[in-house]
């Protein structure tokens, strides 16, 4: 695979932020080029106040600024209504993705994305794309089978209620295992939809192999332990994950539903991008 190879398939990537990134760095700028979309999770203690401040810091600084509604999170349609009224009014958010949450039981009328999908409320904002999550090595509490089944009707959720669908995988480790997923699972029932492959940021072998088993990401972490040491020793940037992109290039170069990577910062938002930067450059 050549650097040029690589660089086609890096070219035009998405990162993920955390709503502390924007308190921090002073401008998004300066760290990938305008009109890159910056993804802003939703986590456990962050306040939809501190979201909406990131989505708009973003949109000022020329980004496309894609919050999180995480489905079982939303404690009542009047917040979500005054959450995406805010999202669109100041930060001009017109794409979002909707995840369905950890929490074991809803916090409000959300079961799971569909759910939300499927309420209407979306609609009524000039919400245009819309995003749900893929999990091709696996769900923490799903079987490949409902994880897959979930996929699917969240994309004929987002069709019917008129958004542009697409997905977004959770992060991955095992190159063929993508590979066979997309032939086999999402080619035959994602109808076209785009898919953006997740890719893992700059971070430690042990806090990777941490956030792996909470993410439920089966065979790869017997992968993980087993190349423990190696891994550890590794970050964004050297071997492992070049080889990574690299050997999941061609199915994004030719794969028409394979839109390219997202990129997971883990709160090392610079340091990513830096990293995929280089990468989107290479052989030019």
């Amino acid at each position: 695979m050549t650097s040029s190879s690589v660089a086609g398939a890096v070219t035009g990537f998405s990162i993920e932020s955390v709503p502390q990134d924007a308190q921090r760095i002073v401008d998004f700028g300066d760290h990938v080029p305008k009109g890159t979309r910056v993804y802003i999770a939703w986590p456990p203690k962050a306040t939809p106040e501190a979201i909406v401040a990131a989505a708009g810091k973003l949109d000022r600084e020329g980004m496309i600024a894609v919050p999180h509604v995480v489905a079982r999170r939303v404690p009542s349609e009047a917040f979500l209504r005054g959450f995406l009224s805010d999202l669109t009014s100041q930060a001009n958010v017109r794409e979002i993705l909707v995840v369905g949450g950890d929490p074991a039981t809803p916090e409000g009328p959300y079961a799971d994305s569909s759910e939300l999908l499927s309420s209407g409320v979306l609609a009524e904002f000039g919400i245009r794309t819309v995003g749900v999550a893929a999990h091709p090595e696996g769900h923490p509490v799903m079987t490949d089978t409902e994880s897959n089944a979930a996929l699917h009707r969240n994309l004929v959720a987002a069709r019917q209620a008129g958004f542009e669908a697409q997905a977004v995988s959770q992060f991955v480790l095992d190159p063929q295992a993508i590979t066979t997923w997309h032939e086999n699972v999402y080619e035959p029932l994602a109808a076209g939809a785009p898919l953006h492959i997740g890719i893992p940021g700059l971070v430690s072998g042990a806090r990777l192999l941490k956030i792996a088993n909470a993410c439920g990401i089966g065979e790869s972490i017997g992968l993980l332990r087993k190349n423990g040491m190696r891994i550890a020793k590794t970050a964004l940037g050297n071997s492992s994950t070049q080889t990574l992109v690299e050997s999941l290039a061609p199915l994004v170069e030719d794969s028409p539903d394979v839109a390219g990577f997202h990129f997971y910062s883990f709160g090392n938002f610079e340091q990513t991008a830096a990293w995929a930067l280089d990468a989107a450059s290479a052989g030019h």
